[in-house]
């Protein structure tokens, strides 16, 4: 039997979730809500799919799953008032615009036994889930340490752009747009940590106090030791990059790209040994995210439990000691 399947956002609801529905037939279809729905009428011609401009009437049409791709200050209204309807309900990080609000909603969730999850594209991703089995197996012995960089780009701070994308307030900026994602698979990967040493720098120009940089000390619950460094680079290519030292060998998860997810390469090099290299499946989407995101709600269809929740929130925690 099929599940009927209301979006709720049209920007990256449509070039994210959209594209993914079609490909998961148990999935149908029925509601796109959009503020600006009526703008978009033109160019949406979908058979048998209600376009709806207020999100509250979502939920009385015979919807089993809503997908949201909103603003965190929206988000937190719609996942508040979806506790009296108990919908099966998938959306992004940050899960509100902080961390108590995030961590009353998920407790909300639990107890009345919400079905729920989030899309941490990282944890969905086919490289990082085969770098953890090869953490977990310890194929190279126990790691050493680990470093991790990543330059991302932001279009609205660079063209001083006042959104919410730029507003830490509004649950934006480089702190709970990318590092969320950092410190969500550091967990996946290396377990409980805590944060040892912290430099941020922010900027002077464009939006004043924006936060560029940060420059992190983890260490493990295992006395594992790691170093994160984040930081805001002029439009171009995204590098990202993992370095995993382990006792027999290193391991580097790495890609270069306009897209936050294509390309990546697994490099594994034992001692002694030539270098294996192994690289990510190519996308049946024009948007990288979108295979991170079936492999999400596939797996969210088949689970009983959540936890890409707890691994979401735990990193906000941390994130809310972050100044």
């Amino acid at each position: 039997m099929k599940l009927n399947v209301a979006i709720v956002g049209s920007n990256f609801g449509l070039r994210g979730y959209l594209p993914v529905i079609d490909k998961i037939k148990k999935l149908n279809l029925r509601v796109i809500c959009s503020r600006n729905i009526k703008k978009l009428s033109d160019e949406i011609s979908l058979k048998n799919v209600i376009l709806e401009e207020n999100w509250k009437k979502v939920f009385k049409n015979n919807i089993d799953l809503i997908i949201l791709a909103v603003p965190p200050e929206i988000q937190e209204k719609i996942l508040l008032y979806n506790v009296k309807f108990k919908k099966k309900i998938f959306f992004e990080k940050p899960i509100s615009t902080n961390f108590y609000t995030s961590e009353k909603i998920i407790n909300i969730y639990k107890k009345k036994k919400i079905k729920s999850e989030i899309n941490l594209t990282y944890l969905n991703h086919d490289l990082f889930k085969e770098l953890k089995l090869l953490i977990k197996k310890e194929l190279l012995g126990k790691i050493l340490n680990y470093k991790i960089n990543w330059s991302v780009n932001s279009y609205d701070f660079w063209h001083g752009i006042k959104s919410w994308k730029t507003d830490e307030k509004k649950g934006g900026g480089l702190k709970n747009i990318f590092l969320t994602h950092i410190l969500s698979y550091c967990e996946f990967l290396f377990g409980e940590y805590t944060i040892e040493k912290k430099k941020i720098k922010k900027s002077t120009n464009f939006i004043k106090g924006y936060k560029t940089d940060f420059f992190l000390n983890f260490i493990g619950s295992n006395r594992i030791k790691g170093t994160i460094r984040l930081y805001l680079k002029k439009l171009g290519f995204q590098n990202h990059e993992i370095i995993i030292n382990f006792e027999k060998g290193c391991v580097k998860l790495f890609t270069k790209s306009q897209d936050w997810t294509k390309d990546f390469v697994l490099e594994i090099s034992k001692k002694k040994k030539k270098q294996t290299i192994k690289t990510m499946k190519k996308s049946i989407f024009r948007d990288g995210r979108c295979l991170q995101i079936k492999n999400g709600i596939e797996s969210f269809l088949k689970s009983k439990s959540s936890k890409n929740l707890y691994y979401c929130l735990n990193a906000e925690k941390k994130i809310n000691l972050i100044h």
